[in-house]
């Protein structure tokens, strides 16, 4: 394991995903993820979906971070008590990530989710999720470009307000928005009771949340891992990420280190 300034590096587990290609199983995470941990100052550790209670055990008493990524796939719905059918599962990956969010809150291990990992947080926590944003009344088209550019899918798109009472707002200052990228069709409904929202769409969709007395629990419906360390929010994000993590194994090793002296911020 690679180490700086002496110090050996925080991290970060990252789920993957299950699924099939040309007919065999395989376990997948976009690089973009692992790349934007690296660049944060972390070492990510894949978690593989599917893996077994002994299994997971050794792997959490690695870990000093979670990453839940986006996917293709989406939260089953019977695990918010919704009926609808829904083709694209992963009901390995929602079993992990429950398992994980639990943890995290537990132990009070920093998380970051992205995209429908910011919806398993909200659902583990009792919230509820809008199966297709794009048809529900009065919310725009949050689906992404099908253009096979990936700065045009990726580009910013809209804006989305930040709330005053949150973490967001320490972090920006007087900064009121931030510019965002949108590539999803389900969105958060009903918001879980003790999460605090950080920050919502022009349209009223809940775009970021908190949770309160937590050292790092945040998710995000946006893809902050796409020039990570170009697009100062994402740098943002990641920085605090990474330094969270960095602190709790500073303190679990009895050693306090400064590691935000070895990432950047904005």
């Amino acid at each position: 394991m690679s180490k700086e300034n002496g110090m050996t590096k925080p991290v970060i587990g990252v789920i993957c995903c299950r699924k099939q290609v040309e007919g065999y199983d395989v376990q997948s995470v976009n690089e973009l993820y692992l790349n934007a941990v690296r660049d944060a100052g972390a070492s990510p550790l894949l978690l593989p979906a599917g893996a077994d209670a002994q299994e997971l055990k050794q792997l959490l008493t690695m870990l000093d971070g979670v990453l839940l990524t986006g996917s293709h796939s989406n939260v089953a719905p019977h695990r918010y008590a919704a009926t609808h059918d829904e083709p694209k599962t992963d009901e390995s990956r929602d079993a992990l990530s429950f398992t994980l969010i639990d943890h995290c809150i537990e132990q009070n291990i920093p998380l970051l989710g992205i995209c429908r990992g910011f919806q398993e947080m909200n659902v583990a926590l009792g919230g509820t999720l809008h199966p297709k944003v794009h048809e529900t009344d009065g919310f725009m088209d949050h689906r992404e470009s099908q253009s096979p550019d990936f700065n045009e899918k990726y580009a910013y798109v809209h804006t989305v307000k930040i709330s005053s009472n949150g973490s967001f707002a320490h972090w920006l200052g007087s900064q009121e928005d931030i510019e965002v990228n949108s590539l999803h069709g389900q969105g958060v409904n009903q918001l879980a009771p003790r999460l605090t929202k950080e920050a919502e769409a022009p349209d009223g969709l809940v775009e970021a949340f908190s949770l309160k007395d937590h050292p790092y629990f945040i998710g995000v419906q946006w893809h902050p891992e796409w020039q990570s360390r170009k697009r100062i929010f994402s740098r943002i994000l990641f920085d605090r990420f990474i330094i969270a993590a960095s602190e709790r194994r500073s303190l679990l090793n009895g050693n306090r280190f400064n590691w935000s002296k070895n990432c950047a911020t904005a």
